[in-house]
Protein backbone atom coordinates (compact mmCIF):
# COMPACT_ATOMS: atom_id res chain seq x y z
CA UNK A 1 0.00 0.00 0.00
CA UNK A 2 1.61 3.27 -0.97
CA UNK A 3 0.64 5.57 2.07
CA UNK A 4 2.70 8.86 0.92
CA UNK A 5 -0.55 10.81 -0.63
CA UNK A 6 -4.25 11.10 0.46
CA UNK A 7 -7.45 10.75 -1.98
CA UNK A 8 -9.86 13.61 -1.51
CA UNK A 9 -13.02 13.58 -3.70
CA UNK A 10 -16.66 15.28 -2.78
CA UNK A 11 -19.66 14.07 -1.47
CA UNK A 12 -21.19 13.78 -5.08
CA UNK A 13 -18.78 10.62 -5.53
CA UNK A 14 -21.45 8.97 -3.81
CA UNK A 15 -18.81 5.85 -2.31
CA UNK A 16 -20.35 3.87 0.42
CA UNK A 17 -19.21 5.25 3.72
CA UNK A 18 -17.38 1.89 4.87
CA UNK A 19 -15.29 2.36 2.09
CA UNK A 20 -14.67 5.62 2.53
CA UNK A 21 -13.47 5.48 6.16
CA UNK A 22 -11.36 1.68 5.39
CA UNK A 23 -9.69 3.82 2.87
CA UNK A 24 -9.30 7.25 4.80
CA UNK A 25 -10.76 8.87 1.79
CA UNK A 26 -11.51 12.73 2.69
CA UNK A 27 -14.93 14.02 1.25
CA UNK A 28 -15.32 17.87 0.60
CA UNK A 29 -19.37 17.69 0.96
CA UNK A 30 -21.60 20.09 -1.33
CA UNK A 31 -24.82 21.12 0.44
CA UNK A 32 -28.07 21.76 -0.41
CA UNK A 33 -30.60 24.24 1.49
CA UNK A 34 -33.94 23.45 3.03
CA UNK A 35 -36.56 25.72 4.68
CA UNK A 36 -33.43 28.11 5.07
CA UNK A 37 -31.56 25.39 6.71
CA UNK A 38 -28.14 24.46 4.87
CA UNK A 39 -27.26 20.51 4.89
CA UNK A 40 -23.72 18.76 3.85
CA UNK A 41 -24.29 16.21 1.23
CA UNK A 42 -21.59 14.38 3.74
CA UNK A 43 -20.63 14.29 6.80
CA UNK A 44 -18.15 12.09 9.46
CA UNK A 45 -20.49 12.63 12.16
CA UNK A 46 -23.38 10.80 11.41
CA UNK A 47 -25.16 8.05 9.39
CA UNK A 48 -26.07 9.82 6.33
CA UNK A 49 -30.28 9.32 6.17
CA UNK A 50 -31.58 10.76 2.93
CA UNK A 51 -34.95 9.34 3.07
CA UNK A 52 -36.32 12.52 4.44
CA UNK A 53 -34.72 14.38 1.57
CA UNK A 54 -36.20 12.30 -0.98
CA UNK A 55 -40.09 12.58 0.79
CA UNK A 56 -39.22 16.48 0.51
CA UNK A 57 -38.66 15.89 -3.07
CA UNK A 58 -41.65 14.04 -3.94
CA UNK A 59 -43.44 16.63 -2.17
CA UNK A 60 -42.28 18.99 -4.65
CA UNK A 61 -40.25 21.38 -1.52
CA UNK A 62 -38.04 23.62 -3.06
CA UNK A 63 -34.62 23.00 -2.49
CA UNK A 64 -31.69 24.47 -3.78
CA UNK A 65 -27.94 23.40 -3.60
CA UNK A 66 -24.39 24.83 -3.53
CA UNK A 67 -21.22 23.74 -4.23
CA UNK A 68 -17.53 23.10 -1.96
CA UNK A 69 -16.73 26.04 -0.30
CA UNK A 70 -13.33 27.11 -1.52
CA UNK A 71 -12.16 28.60 2.13
CA UNK A 72 -13.36 24.71 3.53
CA UNK A 73 -11.79 23.40 0.61
CA UNK A 74 -8.44 25.00 1.78
CA UNK A 75 -8.28 24.34 5.03
CA UNK A 76 -9.34 20.18 4.49
CA UNK A 77 -6.19 20.09 2.49
CA UNK A 78 -3.59 22.62 3.83
CA UNK A 79 -4.54 19.92 6.98
CA UNK A 80 -3.62 16.91 5.02
CA UNK A 81 -0.25 18.93 3.81
CA UNK A 82 0.97 20.00 6.96
CA UNK A 83 1.21 16.25 8.04
CA UNK A 84 3.50 15.43 5.31
CA UNK A 85 1.21 14.13 2.78
CA UNK A 86 0.96 14.52 -1.05
CA UNK A 87 -2.54 14.89 -1.97
CA UNK A 88 -4.79 13.52 -5.07
CA UNK A 89 -7.83 15.65 -5.80
CA UNK A 90 -11.13 13.88 -7.92
CA UNK A 91 -13.67 16.04 -8.29
CA UNK A 92 -17.35 16.33 -9.74
CA UNK A 93 -17.13 16.79 -13.73
CA UNK A 94 -16.85 20.66 -14.22
CA UNK A 95 -19.34 20.49 -16.67
CA UNK A 96 -21.61 20.59 -14.51
CA UNK A 97 -20.73 22.84 -11.24
CA UNK A 98 -18.38 24.84 -10.55
CA UNK A 99 -16.77 22.91 -7.10
CA UNK A 100 -14.24 21.78 -9.62
CA UNK A 101 -12.55 25.24 -9.63
CA UNK A 102 -13.13 26.59 -6.50
CA UNK A 103 -10.89 23.36 -5.13
CA UNK A 104 -8.38 23.67 -7.74
CA UNK A 105 -7.99 26.93 -6.91
CA UNK A 106 -7.41 26.53 -3.50
CA UNK A 107 -5.28 23.97 -4.22
CA UNK A 108 -2.98 26.07 -6.37
CA UNK A 109 -2.66 28.54 -3.42
CA UNK A 110 -1.27 25.22 -1.38
CA UNK A 111 0.94 24.43 -4.07
CA UNK A 112 2.72 28.27 -3.44
CA UNK A 113 2.89 27.00 -0.11
CA UNK A 114 3.74 23.60 0.12
CA UNK A 115 6.73 22.98 -2.71
CA UNK A 116 7.58 20.10 -1.24
CA UNK A 117 4.61 18.21 -1.68
CA UNK A 118 2.86 16.87 -4.70
CA UNK A 119 -1.09 18.24 -5.05
CA UNK A 120 -2.63 16.73 -8.17
CA UNK A 121 -6.12 17.84 -9.47
CA UNK A 122 -8.52 15.50 -11.77
CA UNK A 123 -11.52 16.35 -13.29
CA UNK A 124 -13.21 13.48 -13.52
CA UNK A 125 -15.50 14.76 -16.25
CA UNK A 126 -18.12 12.34 -14.55
CA UNK A 127 -20.97 11.91 -11.73
CA UNK A 128 -21.94 10.80 -8.82
CA UNK A 129 -20.30 6.77 -8.92
CA UNK A 130 -18.75 7.78 -12.34
CA UNK A 131 -16.82 10.07 -10.59
CA UNK A 132 -16.62 7.61 -7.37
CA UNK A 133 -15.23 4.42 -9.64
CA UNK A 134 -12.13 6.84 -10.63
CA UNK A 135 -11.84 7.36 -6.90
CA UNK A 136 -12.23 3.33 -6.44
CA UNK A 137 -9.55 2.71 -9.02
CA UNK A 138 -7.10 5.35 -7.35
CA UNK A 139 -7.28 3.76 -4.27
CA UNK A 140 -6.52 -0.15 -6.11
CA UNK A 141 -3.49 1.57 -7.37
CA UNK A 142 -2.92 2.89 -4.01
CA UNK A 143 -2.92 -0.60 -2.69
CA UNK A 144 -0.78 -1.99 -5.61
CA UNK A 145 1.98 0.60 -4.45
CA UNK A 146 1.22 2.22 -7.73
CA UNK A 147 3.24 5.91 -7.74
CA UNK A 148 0.20 9.04 -7.44
CA UNK A 149 1.95 10.32 -10.84
CA UNK A 150 1.17 6.98 -12.21
CA UNK A 151 -2.52 7.07 -10.58
CA UNK A 152 -3.06 10.76 -11.28
CA UNK A 153 -2.14 9.68 -15.41
CA UNK A 154 -4.22 6.66 -15.29
CA UNK A 155 -7.25 8.90 -13.75
CA UNK A 156 -7.29 11.02 -16.82
CA UNK A 157 -6.80 8.50 -19.20
CA UNK A 158 -9.52 6.44 -18.58
CA UNK A 159 -12.34 9.40 -17.35
CA UNK A 160 -13.06 9.49 -21.05
CA UNK A 161 -14.08 5.75 -20.85
CA UNK A 162 -16.80 6.11 -17.92
CA UNK A 163 -20.42 5.41 -19.05
CA UNK A 164 -23.05 6.16 -17.38
CA UNK A 165 -26.55 4.95 -18.37
CA UNK A 166 -29.44 5.92 -16.29
CA UNK A 167 -33.35 7.04 -16.26
CA UNK A 168 -35.29 8.75 -14.14
CA UNK A 169 -39.08 8.29 -12.61
CA UNK A 170 -40.12 11.85 -13.03
CA UNK A 171 -39.21 14.11 -15.75
CA UNK A 172 -39.75 17.07 -13.91
CA UNK A 173 -37.12 17.45 -11.43
CA UNK A 174 -35.00 17.41 -15.19
CA UNK A 175 -36.93 20.16 -16.25
CA UNK A 176 -35.70 21.73 -13.37
CA UNK A 177 -32.26 21.21 -14.22
CA UNK A 178 -32.10 22.28 -17.78
CA UNK A 179 -31.97 18.67 -19.12
CA UNK A 180 -35.48 18.40 -20.47
CA UNK A 181 -38.32 20.17 -21.62
CA UNK A 182 -41.59 21.64 -20.00
CA UNK A 183 -43.42 20.16 -22.61
CA UNK A 184 -41.29 16.75 -22.66
CA UNK A 185 -42.19 16.61 -18.95
CA UNK A 186 -45.74 17.12 -19.00
CA UNK A 187 -46.31 14.65 -22.20
CA UNK A 188 -43.89 12.19 -20.56
CA UNK A 189 -45.96 12.30 -17.11
CA UNK A 190 -48.86 12.24 -18.56
CA UNK A 191 -48.02 9.36 -20.68
CA UNK A 192 -45.52 7.32 -18.82
CA UNK A 193 -42.66 8.27 -20.69
CA UNK A 194 -39.19 7.28 -19.77
CA UNK A 195 -35.87 9.15 -21.14
CA UNK A 196 -32.85 6.62 -21.40
CA UNK A 197 -30.03 8.83 -20.79
CA UNK A 198 -26.17 8.41 -21.22
CA UNK A 199 -23.40 10.08 -20.30
CA UNK A 200 -19.82 9.37 -21.71
CA UNK A 201 -16.88 11.09 -23.96
CA UNK A 202 -15.61 12.93 -21.07
CA UNK A 203 -19.08 14.32 -19.79
CA UNK A 204 -21.57 14.41 -23.09
CA UNK A 205 -25.01 13.82 -22.02
CA UNK A 206 -27.26 13.13 -24.39
CA UNK A 207 -30.63 10.98 -24.98
CA UNK A 208 -30.39 7.74 -26.12
CA UNK A 209 -34.07 6.80 -26.45
CA UNK A 210 -37.53 6.26 -24.86
CA UNK A 211 -39.80 3.61 -23.82
CA UNK A 212 -42.95 3.44 -21.76
CA UNK A 213 -43.10 2.24 -18.47
CA UNK A 214 -40.95 1.84 -15.53
CA UNK A 215 -40.20 -1.81 -15.56
CA UNK A 216 -39.27 -1.01 -19.44
CA UNK A 217 -37.14 1.71 -18.50
CA UNK A 218 -34.68 -0.23 -16.18
CA UNK A 219 -34.71 -3.47 -18.64
CA UNK A 220 -33.90 -1.10 -21.30
CA UNK A 221 -31.02 0.34 -19.68
CA UNK A 222 -29.21 -2.78 -18.19
CA UNK A 223 -29.45 -4.22 -21.62
CA UNK A 224 -27.61 -0.89 -23.11
CA UNK A 225 -25.05 -1.54 -20.19
CA UNK A 226 -24.37 -5.28 -21.19
CA UNK A 227 -23.93 -4.22 -24.90
CA UNK A 228 -21.53 -2.32 -23.71
CA UNK A 229 -19.18 -3.98 -21.30
CA UNK A 230 -16.71 -5.42 -23.51
CA UNK A 231 -14.77 -7.24 -20.40
CA UNK A 232 -14.96 -8.45 -17.03
CA UNK A 233 -15.55 -5.79 -14.40
CA UNK A 234 -17.46 -4.01 -11.60
CA UNK A 235 -20.21 -1.89 -11.90
CA UNK A 236 -21.67 0.50 -9.94
CA UNK A 237 -25.52 1.22 -9.52
CA UNK A 238 -26.83 4.74 -7.79
CA UNK A 239 -30.24 4.95 -7.10
CA UNK A 240 -32.95 7.67 -6.11
CA UNK A 241 -34.58 6.21 -2.78
CA UNK A 242 -36.11 2.77 -4.68
CA UNK A 243 -33.81 -0.09 -3.31
CA UNK A 244 -35.78 -2.45 -4.53
CA UNK A 245 -35.58 -1.08 -8.33
CA UNK A 246 -31.75 -1.02 -7.76
CA UNK A 247 -31.74 -4.66 -6.64
CA UNK A 248 -33.56 -5.39 -9.66
CA UNK A 249 -31.47 -3.70 -12.08
CA UNK A 250 -27.95 -5.07 -9.99
CA UNK A 251 -30.15 -8.75 -10.35
CA UNK A 252 -30.77 -7.92 -14.42
CA UNK A 253 -26.58 -6.90 -14.39
CA UNK A 254 -26.10 -10.17 -12.78
CA UNK A 255 -27.11 -12.28 -15.86
CA UNK A 256 -23.78 -11.26 -17.68
CA UNK A 257 -20.24 -13.15 -16.87
CA UNK A 258 -18.83 -9.60 -18.23
CA UNK A 259 -20.34 -8.42 -14.54
CA UNK A 260 -18.17 -9.59 -11.74
CA UNK A 261 -19.39 -7.63 -8.89
CA UNK A 262 -22.42 -4.78 -8.77
CA UNK A 263 -21.89 -1.89 -5.74
CA UNK A 264 -25.19 -0.26 -5.20
CA UNK A 265 -25.23 3.00 -3.16
CA UNK A 266 -28.35 5.31 -2.33
CA UNK A 267 -27.58 8.48 -4.55
CA UNK A 268 -26.03 11.58 -2.73
CA UNK A 269 -28.24 14.55 -2.12
CA UNK A 270 -26.62 17.08 -4.09
CA UNK A 271 -27.14 14.95 -7.57
CA UNK A 272 -30.49 13.33 -6.24
CA UNK A 273 -32.20 17.33 -5.89
CA UNK A 274 -31.51 17.36 -10.00
CA UNK A 275 -32.99 13.98 -10.99
CA UNK A 276 -35.30 12.98 -8.42
CA UNK A 277 -36.76 9.88 -6.63
CA UNK A 278 -36.81 7.10 -8.43
CA UNK A 279 -33.71 7.75 -10.58
CA UNK A 280 -31.24 4.90 -11.22
CA UNK A 281 -27.65 4.61 -12.70
CA UNK A 282 -25.82 2.69 -14.30
CA UNK A 283 -21.96 3.25 -14.20
CA UNK A 284 -19.04 1.13 -16.35
CA UNK A 285 -15.78 1.51 -17.70
CA UNK A 286 -16.02 1.02 -21.47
Amino acid sequence: MNDTFTIVTDSTSNLPRPYIEKYGIIVLPLTYLVDDREYPGYTDEIEDNFGQLYEHLRNGKPITTSMVNKSIAYEVAKRVLEQGQDLLYIGLSSKLSGTYYAVESALNTLKGEFAERKIYAVDSLCVALGEGMLVYEAVKGKKQDKCLAEIYDWCNRCRWNVNTVFTVDDLNHLRRSGRASSAIAVVGTVLKIKLILRMNNGGVLKQETKVRGRKKSLDEIVKRVLQGIDREQMVFVSHGDCPEDAKYVADGLYRSEKVTKVILNTLDPVIGIHTGPGSIGIFYME
